[in-house]
């Protein structure tokens, strides 16, 4: 019979084996004392912050800082308004581009107009990225969180920061942070949730959609299989996210979705991204063009075959504004003369539907081409043009002149060209849900209600446009209801008009500036930097 000293060792085997392999995984990933001393200083040689208060390491993990996109914008507002505010701490960007810092800098000025002071910036490259670029055919979700969890290790173990900022996401990093040091604070900016309920609820309902393939939506065995599988994964990112100290969400529908994953609603807060819309500002709200425009990525969960649809819709109940089979076509850059004002502007004599996206691939070209193909068959591809990776300076000359906005993505996690085109003037038409819905356009113009405002209204807020509950776009779910907002935009009388497009442009001015943005990042940053210095100090 075993002695007693045999069942204490075997359970001191057992307790023991957990320590000893956080050690193992410290020691791998962060290297030796003299390693980690050995990057630091690397560090303080290439940077100069101000030497008044002691120096802090904020790392961001954003492994696409050159991109160019709504989180780029975030990232560097955050880092913009770090410099201003504590110029002490040194902003670590764990950078997958391969780009130097200046290179890189420069870029930011000339994409988002930020002066970035590169004396408290430093690059790490990360040569793991290819984790989670590669597009696994299976599993993709669980094989993109594993290998941010590669990636996160090689950026800890070339640098190790005073306090560790994700800004893409990557909540299956947090407990690998946490089970390096428990020091280093954990912030968390979530532009929308790797997973959520929305969509667990869209496969077991066996719903067809962009996340889920409409083999396994007509498969029970395999509904059950992937249903089980988003649970599990469900769980796992809900533990991960736990270990955040303090997370920031862009959105309301954002941060339903981390409370209840995360669990840390006293820590989550939302945080509106920074929108550039100081310049859309300057257009002149009259004189617009007959122009329909949608502002988004030729991605499938865009859901652009609705906008033709909606646009096909409006036009076979309004045949008044369907141009006559013997027109022919306006040629793209004649539109374009006439937008700059070098051709008169008659040639746009009926209402015209423009989309314009980037198309990261060639799977992205092939769903433009196949809008293209959608409209000729509904037999409206004479008055709807889709643009390709069109230059910001034509997104402009779009955004100053055309008169109605359109997006049609459902459960858009918040919608930053929604505001752009609200800034610029629009009369903005989205989809009522998430982002658009409870934090965009609100209040805003239902299709139940299918009613402006009144004329005395309209010119009652023009003369004071301090009525919050004056509406500042609208909001439609059908193809049937979009082509009703549409009939409604186009229908409005010069002052209701007129009141609609300021009244989006002060919402989007000022609920969304990167000063507003700023501002409340700092007001959540603040705590951090005190406990820093409460820890420096112990």
């Amino acid at each position: 019979m075993p002695s007693l000293l045999y069942y204490a060792l075997v359970i001191g085997v057992v307790l023991a084996v957990p320590a000893v392999l956080t050690l193992v995984i410290q020691y791998i990933v962060l290297g030796t004392l003299s390693h980690r001393n050995s990057c630091k200083q690397k560090a303080a040689s290439s940077t100069k912050p101000s030497q008044n208060h002691r120096v802090y390491y904020a790392g961001f993990f954003h492994p696409y800082p050159n991109a160019g996109g709504g989180g780029e914008r975030v990232l560097w507002t955050m880092i913009k308004a770090i410099q201003e505010k504590y110029p002490f701490i040194v902003s670590v960007i764990y950078s997958g581009d391969n780009i130097d810092r200046d290179a890189l800098l420069g870029n930011v000025k000339a994409k988002f107009g930020l002066d970035i002071n590169p004396n408290t910036v430093y690059i790490v490259e990360l040569k793991w990225r290819s984790w989670v670029d590669h597009k696994y055919p299976r599993l993709t979700l669980m094989m993109q969180s594993i290998g941010s969890l590669m990636l996160a290790a090689e950026a800890i173990h070339q640098f190790v920061p005073d306090v560790f900022i994700d800004t893409v996401g990557y909540a299956f990093t947090y407990p690998l942070v946490n089970l390096l040091s428990s020091n280093i604070p954990i912030i968390a900016y979530t532009h929308y949730p790797t997973i959520s309920s929305d969509m667990q609820t869209m496969v077991s309902s066996r719903e067809s959609g962009f996340n889920n393939d409409p083999r396994i939506a007509a498969s029970p065995t395999l509904t059950s299989l992937k249903s089980a599988y988003y649970r599990m994964l469900a769980h796992a990112y809900a533990f991960s996210g736990s270990f955040a100290d303090m997370v920031m969400t862009n959105s309301s529908w954002t941060h339903g979705h981390i409370v209840k994953l995360f669990d840390l609603p006293r820590t989550t807060n939302v945080v509106y991204p920074p929108c550039d819309t100081a310049a859309l500002a300057e257009f002149s709200l009259e004189n617009r063009q007959k122009v329909i425009m949608s502002l988004a990525q030729f991605r499938p969960e865009k859901n652009h075959s609705l906008q033709v649809e909606a646009f096909a819709k409006f036009l076979k109940e309004h045949p008044r504004y369907k141009a006559p089979e013997s027109k022919p076509k306006p040629a793209l850059k004649d539109i374009l003369h006439v937008l700059e004002g070098s051709k008169e502007a008659k040639l746009i004599e009926y209402p015209l539907l423009v989309m314009i996206g980037g198309a990261r691939n060639i799977e992205d070209e092939a769903r433009a081409e196949s809008l293209r193909q959608l409209a000729k068959s509904l037999e409206v591809s004479s008055q709807v043009y889709v643009i390709v990776n069109a230059p910001w300076s034509q997104v402009q000359l779009w955004l100053k002149h055309s008169s109605i906005g359109i997006h049609t993505m459902r459960d858009e996690h918040f919608g930053i060209n929604i505001v752009e085109m609200m800034a610029a003037g629009l009369l903005t038409i989205a989809h009522d849900s998430a982002g658009p819905k409870l934090d965009i356009i609100s209040p805003a113009i239902g299709a139940s209600e299918n009613a402006l405002p009144s004329e005395s209204q309209a010119q009652a807020y023009l003369k004071a446009p301090e009525d919050k509950n004056f509406p500042v776009g609208m909001v439609a779910t059908t193809a049937d209801e979009f082509a009703q907002m549409i009939a409604c935009a186009i229908g409005a009388n010069d002052s209701v008009e007129k009141a609609l497009r300021s009244a989006a442009r002060i919402a989007a001015t000022t609920k969304f500036s990167e000063a507003a943005f700023s501002m409340a990042f700092c007001r959540r940053f603040t705590p951090v930097v005190r406990w820093l210095d409460s820890q420096s100090h112990e």
